[in-house]
């Protein structure tokens, strides 16, 4: 993983994300503080900024504006279908969205060893580590296998749109062999993980290490003021 010039914590970015769907979901921060509704919704894009995550960025910002433009004008002043629509979009957008974009961040910018060093500083047992570690590094596998298969079809131009119509070729020349990576990719997991010393009680030695730094600090200050406004927002 290459070096960050803003490094923070898996311990900061799992709070971060706790925190942000909760709010957001189960808050009215829309109704009582908007322009505070609108940096938690826009904040885990600036995260994923600096993961170089550009499509996704601009994708996520103009979701947010189309939102914004739904929500002020024209909530409450159409009726029927088409405003449970409005709402349903504005929703996703604004609430469910964000707390998923900073799980994104959270995962794609933290290797195993800071998850797992991490999770071991906030005493979880083992016996939830090392299923979880093992897991993340099976679906991460699983999904380079699969990008590799594709690139493999497009090469002999078998492409989604020639498949769809044809679901007996897509099963032959995608799932099949997908599945039969799975059973090594499962194999060679468990074995790595035996190499790599994950035992349960067992002590072990990590390349990197988990400790806060001035950014944690910040985002844990970000942390308490959208708490504050969230409790604003619900009992002032």
């Amino acid at each position: 993983m290459r070096d960050k010039v803003i490094k923070i914590d898996f311990r900061t970015k799992l709070a971060m994300t706790v925190v942000l769907s909760y709010i957001l979901l189960l808050g009215n921060l829309q109704q009582k503080f908007l322009p505070i509704a609108i940096f938690a919704s826009a904040l885990p894009y600036f995260f994923l900024m600096m993961e170089k995550e550009y499509k996704t960025v601009v994708k996520g910002f103009i979701l947010i504006l189309i939102a914004l433009f739904i929500q002020v004008y024209y909530m409450g002043r159409i009726g029927g279908l088409l405003n449970s629509l409005f709402l349903f979009i504005s929703m996703i957008v604004l609430k469910m969205l964000p707390g998923l974009m900073m799980g994104k961040y959270a995962l794609t910018s933290t290797n195993m060893s800071e998850i797992t060093i991490s999770m071991k500083k906030m005493k979880f047992p083992d016996e939830m580590i090392i299923p979880i570690t093992v897991m993340a590094r099976f679906f991460q596998t699983v999904k380079e296998d699969y990008s590799q298969i594709k690139s493999a079809m497009y090469l002999h131009g078998l492409t989604i749109r020639k498949l769809i119509f044809h679901p007996i070729k897509f099963v032959e020349y995608r799932i099949i062999p997908l599945l039969m990576i799975l059973t090594k990719t499962a194999d060679d997991i468990s074995i790595s993980a035996m190499t790599r010393g994950m035992q349960v009680n067992k002590k072990r030695t990590y390349l990197y290490d988990s400790k806060f730094c001035i950014f944690d600090y910040i985002c844990f200050s970000i942390i308490i003021i959208l708490i504050s406004f969230y409790i604003g927002g619900k009992y002032a």
